[in-house]
């Protein structure tokens, strides 16, 4: 099982107020992709933080995180919500089962 992580920097002409509909926003497009799981969206309590908003989620294996990927769904999500409030993306995954090696 991979746990996915997205920290996204906003841009500095996303309003803090528009944070909660992009944060509704995310969880419309990527609730909708059957092999995401345990969906996590929120925004940093901190304004002086380097990132806005994060979004977390578990998937099976790195080959469906890539499959989601090219997904048309996950592709508006790039280009709706990554494309027109990012000003950086930052992702990690983290493998959540023991003693497995990586690849």
């Amino acid at each position: 099982m991979i746990h996915h992580i997205v920290f996204l920097e906003t841009l500095p002409s996303t309003p803090p107020s528009e944070l909660d509909t992009l944060m509704i926003e995310i969880r419309i497009l990527l609730l909708k992709l059957p092999d995401v799981h345990n969906l996590r969206v929120g925004r940093n309590l901190d304004p002086a933080g380097p990132f806005s908003l994060f979004l977390s989620f578990d998937i099976d294996s790195l080959e469906k995180l890539e499959f989601v990927q090219r997904n048309a769904i996950y592709y508006q999500f790039e280009r709706q919500i990554l494309d027109v409030h990012a000003k950086r993306v930052v992702r990690y995954n983290f493998d959540m089962d023991r003693g497995k090696e990586p690849g």
